[in-house]
C-alpha cells in the first residue's frame, strides 16, 4: 500500500478541496458493488480506507474532535463511507473485550510516517462485512481509539 503512488494521487485530489456531496466520487474499487465479496476483498477494502483516513487526518491536521472529525466525515460520504470511532478511556481490561481481540490492526502513530500494522493472527476471526474490520490507535496512555467504516 505504501508504494502506490496511483492511490495516494487520489487521496491527494480528494482532500486537495473542499469535500463534496455525498456519493459525488466514485474509487472505482470493484468490490464495492458486489454483495457477496469474500473475506480477503473486505481486508483490501478496509486497508484502503485506513491509509485514506490516515492520509486525510494528516492532510487535513485533524485531532479526535468532534469538530474536526465532522470535516473529515464529510470527505468520506463523498466517496461513500462512513466511518466509526469509538474513543474508549485506557484501561488495561479493555484487551480482554471483543472489540480490542478481534481488531485488525494497529495504527501506531496517525501523526508520524508509519504505516499501520496488520496483525498477525487477524484471520482466526470471520468476518462477514466491512464494519467488522477494526483498526485501533493507543493515544499515550490516556484512550483507545477504535476506527472502522461502513458503506453508505
Amino acid at each position: 500500500m505504501e508504494n502506490n503512488p496511483n492511490l495516494f494521487e487520489i487521496f491527494e485530489n480528494i482532500f486537495s478541496d473542499s469535500p463534496k456531496p455525498s456519493k459525488s466520487i466514485c474509487l472505482q474499487i470493484d468490490v464495492l458493488e458486489n454483495k457477496d465479496i469474500s473475506q480477503t476483498q473486505l481486508s483490501d477494502i478496509f486497508e484502503i480506507l485506513l491509509h485514506m483516513f490516515i492520509y486525510g487526518f494528516k492532510k487535513l491536521r485533524m485531532g479526535f474532535t468532534e469538530e474536526s472529525l465532522s470535516l473529515l466525515k464529510q470527505y468520506f460520504e463523498s466517496v461513500g463511507v462512513k466511518f466509526i470511532i469509538d474513543i474508549k478511556q485506557f484501561d488495561p481490561i479493555l484487551f480482554k473485550e471483543p472489540c480490542y481481540m478481534v481488531r485488525y490492526c494497529k495504527v501506531e502513530s496517525l501523526l508520524e510516517d508509519e504505516d499501520p500494522i496488520f496483525i498477525e493472527n487477524y484471520n482466526k476471526f470471520t468476518r462477514t462485512k466491512l464494519s467488522d474490520y477494526i483498526a485501533v490507535y493507543q493515544d499515550e496512555y490516556e484512550s483507545l481509539i477504535f476506527i472502522s467504516f461502513e458503506l453508505l
